[in-house]
């Protein structure tokens, strides 16, 4: 049992939340089975049992309720992981003023709020570990716990991440054998989990290297995309070919949808009799009683089994009169096939444009040929979702293939991820944004201008202030293992007695074209970096006089920066590691 080990899969999503469990052993075995958790507690009896939980959270008088435990008339924390990300915009940063803006957010942050959440998903996983391992056993083993973020998520969001993981519980207290957190992006974690799903299988044995596939994860909120190229095979090994994008078109843009047609169709004054105010003015946070069981029917009646065809008929709540114009028959309102088909509109339309978006930035990769498009994430559990992208991809001679589970891809494909060790299916991902730092170079006529000239107090030098050094740029491959990706070469001066500490800022910009100068409105600041230098030795200094005459000291080091899925520090002195380092970001 000693070579055992359990990984943990933490899928936290914009509107639903996964987790899975497997144990494995580090002897070989290759058997390892993902068990995802299906027995959510729910008040709703419509709702069986499902492989995820809605990713809402309320706070009422008698206590915290969470995920489908919530009556649909409540108002709830609900969208709350846009929030981690401040630098969304459009349709998006309306959500996030709104979702900010309620009531319910008065009195707690997005990580609090999150941190309650999982803290109650972190209990009930507690809860499924225990019944399956016996409350002992599943404690003595070393756990790894894996956490999927969005491929376009910027650095802040991630940390926050983290940070709402660790105060939910997911830390050594509550796991005493936790000695491994990673993190891995949601479309990388289905890809890792479709490459396993298919191996040994026929559709395995036709990949070569050079071919590429498109994962495209349509969830409730958001659908994300990223390429990848085959890289190698016995066993295949894949590298990113794009950079990721995406967009928030995700299922519940339907549900909004459906909401603006009732109101056309009813007319103003009977919606808002039901809603309780116009459907443009209907809060992400909350419906009235009647509009949360009528959307609640339209989902599970209408939305999820939609192919392209179908009539339904929908129950009112209330009493409105019979009226054939309107489609009202017997206290219920026929929706017509086309009028369902108007309501996917958009977030087909614009997953269309993400997909040609990675077909064109592939094209630019000569070692790539793009022939399937993997489909994972709940919204592409609608079969009319299915049908139309797969004919959308087909016009592109591309193959749409659904892998099986796959609403709850991610989640096992985090698990698979945590299983991997140091054999891992990824070889190389693609920078997402330029990284560099802000720095002083010995000032050079016609290229630095006469403003940004200072004159260092230290050695009398003329300098230039803010040019940027950048260090990874946009779209270049970094490998998953190896060296550190970059290296930025620094020196620090101190006085006798002075606390040897210092900082190093990291700079990024998501422009094509990295700019020259950290003044420029398309570069901002990711993070802050305190390094404590104080447990390197005192002959690694060099001891100088300022040009005044005082004794200073000198210490020429290195910071190493990795890409992972996050970003990764190290401070090197004529190499060896020394000290440690603080990551704050802004």
């Amino acid at each position: 049992m000693k070579s055992n080990r359990l990984i943990v899969g933490l899928d936290y999503g914009t509107t639903y939340t996964g987790v899975s469990f497997c144990e494995t052993s580090d002897t070989g075995s290759h058997d390892e089975h993902i068990e995802v958790i299906h027995d959510w507690p729910s008040k709703h009896t419509k709702i069986g049992t499902k492989e995820k939980v809605p990713s809402e959270v309320t706070y009422q008088k008698e206590g915290l309720l969470w995920g489908s435990l919530i009556p649909s008339n409540i108002p709830r924390h609900m969208w709350t992981k846009l929030q981690l990300d401040a630098r969304q915009k459009g349709a998006v940063a309306k959500i996030i003023r709104e979702v900010s803006t309620s009531p319910q957010s008065a009195q707690k942050q997005p990580v609090e709020i999150i941190a309650d959440f999982l803290g109650q998903v972190k209990a009930h996983l507690i809860k499924n570990l225990d019944q399956k391992y016996g409350k002992t056993l599943w404690r003595t083993l070393p756990l790894t716990l894996v956490v999927t973020v969005p491929a376009v998520w910027a650095d802040i969001a991630k940390a926050h991440t983290l940070e709402a993981v660790r105060k939910a519980g997911f830390n050594e207290l509550e796991f005493p054998e936790l000695n491994n957190t990673i993190m891995v992006t949601e479309p990388e974690a289905a890809a890792i989990y479709t490459i396993k799903a298919l191996r040994g299988t026929t559709q395995d044995t036709q990949f070569k290297v050079g071919d590429g596939f498109i994962v495209c994860d349509m969830g409730g909120g958001t659908v994300d995309l990223i390429s990848y190229r085959v890289a190698g095979l016995e066993p295949t090994v894949i590298e990113e070919a794009t950079i990721g994008n995406g967009d928030h078109c995700g299922g519940s843009f339907v549900d909004r949808a459906f909401l603006k047609w009732l109101e056309r169709r009813l007319g103003t004054e009977d919606f808002v009799d039901i809603a309780g105010c116009r459907s443009e003015d209907i809060p992400h946070t909350s419906l009235s009683k009647k509009a949360a069981m009528m959307l609640q029917d339209f989902t599970l009646e209408v939305k999820s089994g939609f192919s392209g065809t179908e009539t339904n008929y929908l129950r009112l709540p209330g009493a409105i009169a019979d009226d054939d114009t309107r489609g009202i028959c017997d206290g219920e309102i026929k929706i017509n096939f086309e009028d369902t088909i108007e309501m996917f509109e958009h977030p087909i339309r614009r997953t269309y444009e993400l997909i040609g978006e990675q077909l064109q930035q592939a094209r630019h990769n000569k070692k790539v040929e793009i022939k399937f498009v993997f489909m994972v994430g709940g919204f592409s559990e609608s079969p009319y979702v299915y049908n139309k992208i797969k004919a959308f991809v087909e016009t592109n001679n591309l193959q749409a293939i659904k892998p099986a589970y796959a609403w709850s891809a991610v989640a096992r494909g985090a698990a698979a991820k945590g299983l991997e060790g140091d054999k891992t299916v990824i070889q190389k991902r693609k920078g997402r944004r330029h990284y560099g730092n802000s720095c002083s170079p010995i000032w050079i006529p016609r290229k630095h201008t006469e403003a940004e000239s200072y004159i260092d107090k230290h050695d009398g030098e003329k300098r230039a202030s803010h040019q940027m050094k950048w260090l990874i740029k946009k779209g270049q491959d970094l490998p998953t293992s190896g060296p550190a990706h970059a290296k930025v070469d620094l020196c620090a001066d101190f006085r006798p007695y002075h606390k040897r500490e210092t900082h190093l800022t990291l700079w990024a910009s998501d422009a094509d074209r990295a700019p020259k100068r950290s003044t420029n409105k398309d570069v901002y600041t990711v993070a802050t970096v305190k390094v404590d230098l104080g447990a390197v030795p005192q002959g690694q200094f060099k001891a100088k006089l300022s040009v005044s005459g005082a004794l200073y000291y000198r210490l020429e080091y290195e910071i190493h920066v990795s890409v992972q899925t996050s970003l990764e520090y190290s401070l090197v002195v004529n190499g060896k590691t020394y000290g440690s380092l603080t990551a704050t970001y802004e």
